[in-house]
């Protein structure tokens, strides 16, 4: 019996401290729930600091500008379910700094299946 590598997905994750050194988690409705720094895959010829920018957008309506990007803090590899599809996803975290009045769940364009959210 052969075994099959899982398609690539990269994907990039922000973890987001407001000014008083709080980690935004966000608590995703899939797989039973589970908690996660926001984020998700990349978009064709996006690189990971572009997709930073924009899952930040989309999970929570922040603009770019409201964004300090930091450095990269890790990567990590690990086999996922997608949509009930398993694949191997590469992700990178980026630091990230935000103001906590700009986290608002209601502005988001693509929630993502997203529960609740704490810091």
């Amino acid at each position: 019996m052969t075994t099959s590598t899982p398609p690539l997905r990269e994907a990039a994750r922000a973890v987001v401290l407001d000014a008083d050194d709080r980690v935004l988690l966000l608590r995703y409705d899939e797989s039973g729930g589970f908690w996660a720094t926001p984020g998700g895959s990349l978009e064709e010829g996006e690189d990971h600091a572009t997709a930073t920018f924009r899952e930040l957008g989309e999970e929570f309506g922040i603009g770019e500008k409201a964004v300090e990007l930091g450095a990269q803090l890790a990567e990590r590899s690990k086999d996922h379910l997608v949509g009930g599809r398993e694949v191997r996803q590469v992700e990178k975290y980026f630091l990230t700094r935000v103001s906590a009045a700009d986290v608002d769940p209601a502005r988001a364009s693509q929630p993502d299946n997203i529960r609740e959210h704490r810091w």
